[in-house]
């Protein structure tokens, strides 16, 4: 067990730190502030600076490590370890003198219930050896024995608290998580688990109109927000817009969920599916599993479905892959959403 001290211009703040632990997860379950989106060494928002043999590099071919200033030290808290008793020089903008009450731990978990929902897409469960409690939109990070690096998934479910996770995976070619589910799928694998995390999460005492744009497993955490949503009756009183995306038809999945969610509250619930490849000798259906179905990008078929009206003034919820993300992005704040109300988690 080594010690770490978080410091900055504002102050510092000493955690204990596990053998072979990541500074984030060590800092973030004794209650530091410290930056993250991802967890997963993708993003480069956790980027801190440390002295040389002071730390271990626990995944040096994590994506965003190509960024590091590793000349001056950088390094990423969710993929560094303490080597010996160390500081560490975080942002400034970090008050180290306020802990958090959310705390996410570790655990030793056990993956099952895998679903083929489509060719490339894929549910499971993770059970946990206790109970969490989750904020709706949170993910958690999971990791295989033979994995290096952790990867972050949103959960699909919500309950206040709950030892059974829900998840949705994307197929991705090489990765080896993704092979135990697709390729070797085996019942009760051996899994790490670390959460909850995430900002991008809903609380019924916001009193808002929503609008979610989501593409593919991007839908994961919404969906954990929508079943909040429903459990509190929200849409008996506020309104959804929703714009759900996938490259085909036999790419969707979560259809009857959605149609389900609507027959809820068919006047305030209004939730459209927009496909991005041309139907080859089809012309597309009006109707996809009881949804208006529509040709186009996620942001494109929200503009001319919905306009500005559907979107300004919500709190808006959006989840896909970046280059989905950041058309949404620029789409809500075209229509004059403040950043403040828009909410996602980058994972890739």
């Amino acid at each position: 067990m080594t010690e770490v001290t978080f410091i900055n211009k504002g102050g510092r703040l000493t955690v204990e730190c596990k053998d072979g632990e990541s500074l984030l997860q060590a800092g973030l379950r004794q209650g530091a502030p410290l930056p993250y989106a991802c967890g997963a060494g993708v993003c480069a928002t956790c980027v801190a600076r440390a002295k040389p043999g002071t730390t271990r590099d626990l995944w040096p071919e994590a994506p965003a490590a190509g960024e590091l200033k590793v000349d001056k030290g950088e390094v990423l808290l969710c993929q560094t370890s303490a080597a010996k008793d160390c500081e560490i020089l975080v942002s400034s903008k970090i008050d180290l003198s306020s802990l958090s009450s959310l705390r996410p731990k570790r655990f030793k978990a056990k993956l099952i219930d895998i679903c083929n929902e489509t060719s490339d897409v894929a549910t499971f469960r993770v059970q946990l050896p206790e109970t969490v409690s989750p904020i709706a939109g949170q993910y958690f990070l999971l990791r295989s024995p033979d994995m290096q690096g952790f990867r972050a998934y949103s959960m699909t479910n919500y309950e206040s608290s709950t030892d059974a996770l829900d998840f949705v995976m994307k197929k991705v070619p090489g990765g080896i998580f993704s092979s135990h589910i697709f390729s070797e799928p085996s019942e009760d694998m051996n899994v790490e688990a670390f959460g909850p995390m995430g900002f991008a999460t809903f609380s019924p005492s916001e009193a808002r109109d929503l609008v979610c744009l989501v593409g593919g497993s991007g839908i994961a955490g919404i969906m954990s927000v929508l079943k909040q949503a429903e459990a509190v009756n929200h849409f008996k009183r506020h309104k959804l817009f929703m714009v759900f995306g996938a490259r085909r038809i036999e790419d969707l999945f979560f259809l009857s969920e959605l149609a389900s969610l609507r027959a809820t509250a068919p006047d305030n619930i209004s939730i459209h599916i927009a496909l991005s490849d041309q139907i080859d000798g089809h012309e597309l259906p009006d109707i996809i599993h009881d949804l208006p179905a529509h040709q186009g990008f996620v942001h494109d078929v929200a503009q001319t479905v919905g306009g500005d009206e559907f979107m300004s003034g919500r709190l808006a919820f959006i989840g896909g892959p970046p280059q989905m993300l950041n058309s949404c992005i620029a789409s809500l704040l075209s229509s004059g959403l403040p950043v403040s109300d828009i909410r996602y988690d980058r994972f890739a």
